[in-house]
């Protein structure tokens, strides 16, 4: 539940600033979801002692886009489809690096827009602080995985 300054400052927020980070928090849905799909295929393609990790990975990412979903379905708001990457990589280490590359500009990205909100909705801002630091720890563990990877064979 707010707090009466939270309720004071949603009173008071600007719809349209409200609004523009709805719209920011659409498009960084979306990018997760893309996320998501990138590491569920190349979860498909990965050597045994990394799928299990890649898969968990995804799994994790998509509860993120859950709850990203979620806080924008409580404004009325659609995640942005995400954007099909243009090229994968032809090897493991490639492939976790593109998603590695992604997943740290997520992070960046979440905890970017969480500062943004912070005088708009301080239940949003936890829920996107919770998600950025979930990102740093996934980064941590998809740098692991790739690291395990071969950088010169070809799958």
């Amino acid at each position: 539940m707010a707090t009466g300054m939270g309720f004071f400052q949603k009173l008071f927020s600007p719809p349209s600033a409200r609004a523009e980070l709805l719209e920011e928090l659409a498009v960084i849905a979306g990018h997760n979801q893309g996320l998501v799909d990138r590491l569920k295929r190349h979860a498909t393609l990965a050597g045994v002692s990394i799928k299990p990790g890649v898969e968990a990975l995804a799994k994790a990412e998509a509860a993120h886009v859950k709850t990203l979903n979620s806080i924008l379905s409580d404004h009325n708001v659609w995640a942005k489809l995400p954007e099909v990457a243009l090229h994968d990589g032809s090897n493991n280490w490639a492939r976790l690096s593109g998603d590695l590359a992604v997943l740290a500009a997520l992070a960046s990205d979440l905890r970017l827009n969480a500062m943004k909100w912070e005088s708009v909705d301080e239940g949003v801002v936890g829920k996107l602080r919770q998600l950025a630091m979930e990102d740093d720890n996934h980064e941590s563990e998809l740098r692991r995985l790739a690291m395990m990877c071969d950088a010169m064979a070809l799958d």
